[in-house]
């Protein structure tokens, strides 16, 4: 029972240890430290020292990113510690006080400014946030804010494109010899970081060039790679194009007589038009490097043209009435029985001769058997414009549509693979 009694008396001892300090010891804490404290000189007792500071970075939002101005709008945090000698206390003096929170227009803090400013210079540390002071003269400075950067945009792969921004943040005041700025941890703290609807943080790092560029002010680099979110893009830009560029193409399986083919085809033009206009108001006018899709949407262009021109072509192949020459008739026939399957797909062909113009085919269709030998061009099937135009119709829709798909999926391939062409 004794050991009981005595165990909670200390324990009660120690409570009252640790909260006994009270308004006017914490007042006289505070009177001694800065009575003769000066804030506007550096916190050392020997000034041929170097006030080393350690730096841990926090990312809490990316708040906006516009690429046609370059202009990235963040808000992070820093958290900075050094050791200020001339404010040190024993705990015991003051009822155990250990730490005590100042304003920091009361201590000397650092100051650091961003290289990468939008608009003005920006010093990362102008928010009136506490300052924690230890006993042992550590100084602890929590402090943030929105910074505004300049962060140059390369939209070669949009929309499945990925920037990367530089932040430096440095003492331009200061020398090697006086500040040093360094970071033990290599990456960015993210824990508080929100998402942003259009922008993906894939990773960010913490470089110190301290021990690369000794004699340079101090300084830190901030490295942070942004994906862009391309679901948006690709509903919205993309799937409209390939599906129009496929539909385009189908004007040569519209019947001749409807006169319905070139309006679709000069409406299909148009809409490539519009869908260029969208993407450059999203896209920086930059030349160099400039966005591969405006390549593409070039090549839908060009790709539309040469379809309205070889309608025009065929709607004036199909209105002819004077005869075939014997020239074009010899070629549709090539065209439409020696190199397509026809309808009967039992026919094998053992022999043919160009030279002679002979064809020796075997046809084996139940008990069907037809021999045609020496072919000459009089014996030749009636060849009529309509044919020579429907023919003309399926040759431009296979090698139009070969050439279209070949580039759609070669250019959206190296688009989200991120590689060059």
């Amino acid at each position: 029972m004794d050991c009981k009694l005595l165990l909670i008396y200390i324990l009660f001892l120690q409570l009252e240890y640790i909260h006994c300090a009270n308004i006017t010891q914490v007042e006289t804490l505070y009177t001694n430290l800065f009575q003769k404290y000066n804030r506007k000189l550096f916190p050392l007792i020997d000034h041929n020292d170097t006030v080393k500071i350690n730096c841990t970075v926090g990312i809490v939002s990316i708040n906006n990113f516009d690429e046609l101005s370059g202009e990235i709008e963040l808000t992070m945090l820093f958290s900075m510690q050094w050791v200020d000698e001339r404010l040190t206390w024993t705990p015991s003096d003051f009822g155990g006080k250990s730490t005590l929170l100042v304003p920091p227009e009361d201590v000397w803090c650092p100051q650091f400014y961003l290289q990468q400013s939008f608009d003005k210079i920006q010093d990362i540390g102008n928010v009136p946030t506490m300052v924690r002071l230890s006993s042992n003269g550590l100084v602890i400075w929590n402090t943030g804010n929105v910074l505004k950067i300049v962060c140059s945009v390369d939209v070669t792969y949009f929309p499945f494109d990925t920037q990367t921004c530089e932040i430096t943040v440095s003492g331009w005041t200061y020398t090697a010899d006086e500040v040093m700025f360094y970071t033990t941890s290599s990456t960015v703290f993210q824990d508080y970081l929100s998402s942003n609807s259009q922008w993906l943080l894939e990773s960010a790092k913490v470089i110190d060039y301290t021990d690369i560029r000794p004699k340079f002010p101090p300084s830190i680099n901030i490295a942070l790679n942004l994906k862009r979110r391309s679901d948006f893009f690709v509903v919205y830009i993309i799937f409209p194009m390939v599906f129009l560029g496929s539909i385009n193409n189908l004007v040569f399986v519209m019947p001749a007589n409807s006169g319905e083919r070139t309006s679709v085809a000069i409406t299909t033009f148009l809409s490539f038009i519009v869908f260029m206009q969208m993407i450059n108001d999203t896209v920086p006018e930059s030349s160099v490097p400039m966005a591969y899709i405006y390549y593409y949407i070039l090549f839908l262009l060009v790709y539309s043209s040469v379809i309205l021109f070889l309608c025009i072509i065929s709607l004036l192949i199909h209105d002819r009435e004077d005869p075939v020459p014997s020239v074009v008739k010899k070629l549709v026939f090539l065209l439409r029985f020696l190199c397509f399957k026809r309808k009967r797909k039992s026919v094998v062909i053992h022999e043919r001769t160009c030279s002679n113009v002979s064809i020796q085919v075997e046809v084996k269709n139940n008990n069907f058997n037809e021999n045609i030998e020496n072919y000459k061009e009089d014996d030749s099937p009636t060849v009529t414009w309509k044919i020579v135009g429907k023919t003309f119709d399926k040759y431009c829709f296979t090698a139009l549509f070969i050439t279209f798909l070949l580039m759609t999926t070669q250019t959206f391939t190296k688009l989200y693979t991120n590689q060059g062409f």
